[in-house]
């Protein structure tokens, strides 16, 4: 890749001293003979540093610091193979869908003798009352995308380099508040037409709050937080950060969050976001986002939520209410997903509001050593009589990339789609997933959607429901614990609906992507 593509990426700098600050302490520690990692049990203790050629003979039962020890069996039994596979098991999984949940704890098991990039920002004391976490992500992504640069099947073809890095710290004090920061900048460079909203975002707040206990009773805890916070609930149909999305979705407000026996329950309030390429972006004060969110507690295998949402758009004058519910099982290798809502309010002309959707799936896991799973699902949501307004439902803020194909072609409004997907693990590094859809107008009368939730050509009448069929191609290749290559390609074949007289464009579309991504 040439220099060039980094010559306007200012944070470089810092990105460079987070990465090789770890292995130039390291190599200091080995210098000098000793092998210091610090501990908090629970919250701050003590640290220590230990003469690096003794550190394996000591007994793990040193509860003041970190001690890396060899395991002890006993009885023919030893269980040093599940602990190490454990603890790269936690490794692996620390950084999480959204950061503020990130859990480092591992970092603090007797049996951890590893130092991944990053680590030693982990867990820090602040103090004898705090302990802090700082870390973040780099992200780069080379984009293809021929016949369908913009929103929908436009004929028009872009190659582009998308880059992102993400900057967290989280402080846990000793009574349970907690303040969170991160930052966000995401770049998009080397675009013949202009960067979409969800692809550029320099230098930025995407999470700013602080959290804490408010009520501890026997049958559970009510937590608040206030200030900016990204949101993600369930399956991410209807609100999601929206990864795939250089930027990430991010909203101003409230949440109460209560931890019971048997249900955990979310109330939150909050206003999304105006988004300023270049300024701090700020709440919009126009509209608003709010509600509840409840996941049962205590099953096994399977999974329950439900939920209501709200969203208040004053600047397109709408209101919208949506309930709804999901449930995910699992018995004897076969899996099952269902999920639907119904949603109403009033429209932007004030008149009713009424729609819907659903999406129903059932799965099979298969006993091969590439754990391959098969899934045949069903996603409906609804339209309306009238060509680009009315009662169509309306997705909220959801992971639309994850869903009804990753060329992002369609929202989920007015439209129908079987599709299959296949994934397999054919090593133990790579991972292979396999998608196809074939997408229909749910209401011929109307128009389809773009991911934006704007009508496609609305001034157009479809000539036929037949939109087509995408297949969707990816491989995860998993270079270690911190680092991953994302290889991506999907075909679309235009179905008849594209031949209507007024639309852009009616042939094929084809999208491919490279994407390495370093947590850190």
């Amino acid at each position: 890749m040439s220099l060039q593509y980094f010559q306007h990426a200012r944070w470089l700098p810092v990105l460079l001293i987070v990465l090789t600050g770890p292995a130039y302490l390291k190599a200091q520690d080995a210098t000098n003979g000793t092998f210091s990692i610090e501990r908090h049990d629970g919250y701050p203790g003590s640290g220590s540093s230990i003469p690096a050629s003794t550190v394996s003979s000591l007994s793990t039962a040193t509860t003041s610091s970190l001690v890396v020890s060899k395991c002890s069996c006993t009885k023919g039994t030893c269980r040093c193979g599940a602990k190490k596979t454990a603890i790269e098991k936690a490794v692996a999984g620390a950084y999480k869908p959204v950061f503020y949940n990130n859990n480092f704890s591992y970092f603090c098991d007797p049996s951890y003798n590893q130092l991944w990039p990053g680590d030693h920002f982990k867990q820090r004391r602040l103090g004898h009352c705090a302990v802090v976490d700082v870390g973040g992500q780099y992200r780069t992504r080379q984009m293809s995308e021929q016949n369908f640069r913009g929103l929908g099947l436009t004929g028009n073809d872009d190659d582009f380099l998308l880059q992102r890095l993400r900057l967290f710290t989280n402080v846990q004090f000793e009574n349970g508040v907690r303040f969170y920061f991160e930052y966000l900048d995401a770049v998009s460079e080397f675009e013949e037409y202009p960067p979409r909203p969800i692809e550029e975002n320099r230098s930025d707040i995407q999470n700013l709050f602080i959290d804490g206990p408010l009520v501890k009773l026997d049958s559970g805890l009510l937590r608040g937080r206030v200030g900016r916070q990204e949101l993600l609930y369930g399956a991410q149909r209807i609100v999601s950060p929206l990864d795939w999305g250089n930027t990430r979705r991010t909203f101003d407000g409230g949440k109460l969050m209560w931890q019971g026996d048997n249900w955990h329950v979310d109330g939150f309030w909050t206003r999304p976001l105006r988004r300023h390429t270049r300024q701090l972006d700020n709440p919009n004060q126009d509209q608003q986002f709010y509600g509840i969110w409840g996941t049962r507690q205590g099953l096994q295998k399977d999974a329950l939520d439900v939920y209501w949402f709200a969203y208040d758009n004053d600047d397109q004058g709408f209101r919208f209410d949506t309930i709804g519910a999901r449930y995910f099982g699992s018995k004897n290798n076969w899996l099952v997903e269902i999920q639907g809502a119904h949603q109403f309010g009033r429209n932007t002309n004030d008149s009713s509001h009424s729609a819907g959707f659903a999406t129903g799936g059932i799965g099979r896991k298969f006993n091969h050593c590439w754990n391959p799973q098969l899934w045949l699902y069903y996603d409906w949501a609804s339209g309306t009589d009238k060509t680009g307004a009315g009662n169509g439902y309306h997705q909220f803020f959801p992971l639309a990339h994850g869903y009804l194909g990753f060329m992002d072609l369609y929202g989920r409004r007015n439209i129908e789609t079987p599709n299959v997907k296949l994934s397999f693990q054919p090593h133990d590094k790579i991972k292979v997933l396999l998608w196809y859809y074939y997408f229909f107008l749910e209401n011929k009368n109307d128009t389809p959607y773009s991911v934006a939730m704007t009508p496609f050509h609305p001034d157009v009448r479809p000539r036929d429901a037949d939109l087509g069929h995408e297949i969707d191609c990816t491989m995860t290749y998993a270079i270690n614990a911190r680092m991953s290559l994302l290889f991506g390609y999907s075909h679309f074949f235009s179905g008849k609906y594209y031949d209507t007289p007024g639309l852009p464009y009616s042939g094929d579309a084809d999208f491919y992507y490279t994407q390495y991504q370093f947590n850190f």
